[in-house]
C-alpha cells in the first residue's frame, strides 16, 4: 500500500504537477490523520470498555463484602445486647445477694455476659485493594466513594473506651480466682479435658464468695457501662455500613429519606406517655420516654434499632401502618398508634 501511494507521488513529480502533487500529498496526510483518530477512537473504546468490566467486577466484589459485614454486625449487634442482659442480670444477682438463683444460671450470667467479648468485624478486602492500588477513579459513583470512605473512617477510628473495657475485663479475671473454677463453663471444662467435676454445695460456696466479692463487682459495674458504648458504636457503624448498601440498592434496605414519610409523627398508648418519630438531616429519630431522644438505624424497611438504648421499633410487625412495636431487650412489647390529628 505504501509502495502504491509512493508511486504516485513519483508521477505527479515527473509529470511537474506540481499542484495535484500537494493537493495529493495534503489529502495523504489528512488520511493518515483519520487514520490514527480512528485507532485511537478504538483504542479508546477498548480501554473504557475494559475500565467497565473492571468497575463491575469491584463493584460485585464490595457489594459481596458489605452484604456479609451486614450480617456479621447484625449477629454482633444481638449478642452484644444480650450479653449486656446478662451481665445487667448478674450485677443484680450480687446486690440482692439473691441466693434462690441456681449456680448454673449464675455460672450461665458470667460467661454470656461478664467475660463475654463482641467485637463487630468487617470485611473490607475488595475496598482496601482498591484505596491500595490508587484506582479509585475508576468507581464514577461519588456517593458510593464518599460513603465507603466515612464508614472506612469510622470503622478504623473504633471505640474511644474500646481498651477501657478489655483492662477491666483483664481486672474481672484476674478477681474472680476465688469462685471462677466451680462456675466454669462445662463445655470449656471438656474441651481441655479437665476431670474435676463440682458439686452443687461447692458450687454454692463460690457463689456466696462471687457476692462478697467487692472489687469484681465494680469491675463488672463500669464494665457494662462501656459494653453499652460499644453497642451503640456498633449500631452506629451499621448506620455508616447502610449508607454504602443503599447505593447499590440493596433490597432489603430503604434509605430513610425516602421511607421516613411513612413513619413520621407521634405516637399513643392509654398506659404509657406518646413517643414521636421525627426526621432530621437524612435519618430517623424516636424520642420518648421523658424527652429521651435516639436516631434510628434501619435493619430492614420495617424494623429499626435506636442506637442509644437496646430497643427495636417495628413498623411492620402489626396490622396496621398507622402503629409501631417497640421492645426493650428485657421487657415486654408496647403497641403504640398514630396520632392522625
Amino acid at each position: 500500500m505504501i509502495k502504491f501511494f509512493r508511486k504516485i507521488r513519483q508521477n505527479l513529480l515527473t509529470e511537474n504537477k506540481t499542484g495535484r502533487y500537494f493537493k495529493y500529498a495534503f489529502g495523504e496526510i489528512i488520511l493518515v490523520v483519520i487514520g490514527i483518530l480512528i485507532a485511537l477512537q478504538i483504542n479508546n473504546s477498548n480501554e473504557l470498555r475494559k475500565e467497565k468490566d473492571q468497575e463491575a467486577i469491584i463493584l460485585s466484589d464490595i457489594k459481596e463484602d458489605f452484604i456479609a459485614t451486614r450480617l456479621n454486625f447484625l449477629e454482633t449487634i444481638k449478642d452484644q445486647e444480650r450479653a449486656i442482659l446478662s451481665s445487667r442480670d448478674l450485677i443484680d444477682a450480687i446486690e440482692s445477694q439473691d441466693y434462690s438463683i441456681h449456680p448454673d444460671v449464675i455460672r450461665e450470667y458470667i460467661r454470656r455476659g461478664a467475660f463475654s467479648h463482641h467485637q463487630a468485624v468487617a470485611i473490607t478486602g475488595s475496598y482496601n485493594a482498591i484505596i491500595g492500588s490508587g484506582k479509585t477513579s475508576i468507581l464514577k459513583n461519588k456517593e458510593l466513594l464518599k460513603a465507603l470512605a466515612n464508614f472506612s473512617s469510622q470503622y478504623h477510628a473504633g471505640f474511644e473506651d474500646e481498651a477501657k473495657s478489655d483492662n477491666l475485663l483483664n481486672l474481672m479475671m484476674t478477681a474472680s480466682k476465688d469462685f471462677f473454677s466451680p462456675l466454669s463453663d462445662d463445655a470449656v471444662r471438656r474441651s481441655v479435658a479437665l476431670k474435676k467435676k463440682y458439686s452443687l454445695q461447692e458450687k454454692e460456696i463460690a457463689v456466696k464468695s462471687l457476692y462478697e466479692n467487692e472489687s469484681f463487682l465494680a469491675y463488672l459495674l463500669q464494665r457494662t457501662r462501656w459494653e453499652n458504648g460499644r453497642a451503640r458504636h456498633q449500631k452506629k457503624l451499621l448506620k455508616f455500613l447502610n449508607k454504602v448498601l443503599y447505593q447499590f440498592n440493596f433490597s432489603e434496605l430503604t434509605p430513610e429519606k425516602e421511607v421516613y414519610s411513612r413513619y413520621i409523627g407521634h405516637y399513643t398508648n392509654k398506659d404509657v406517655e406518646p413517643i414521636k418519630i421525627s426526621y432530621a438531616n437524612e435519618s430517623l429519630y424516636v424520642t420518648g420516654w421523658g424527652g429521651a431522644k435516639s436516631e434510628l438505624v434501619q435493619l430492614n424497611n420495617s424494623l429499626f434499632y435506636a442506637i442509644n438504648w437496646n430497643q427495636t421499633l417495628d413498623f411492620s410487625g402489626v396490622d396496621s401502618t398507622n402503629k409501631v412495636l417497640t421492645q426493650f431487650i428485657d421487657k415486654d412489647p408496647i403497641v403504640w398508634e398514630k396520632d392522625e390529628n
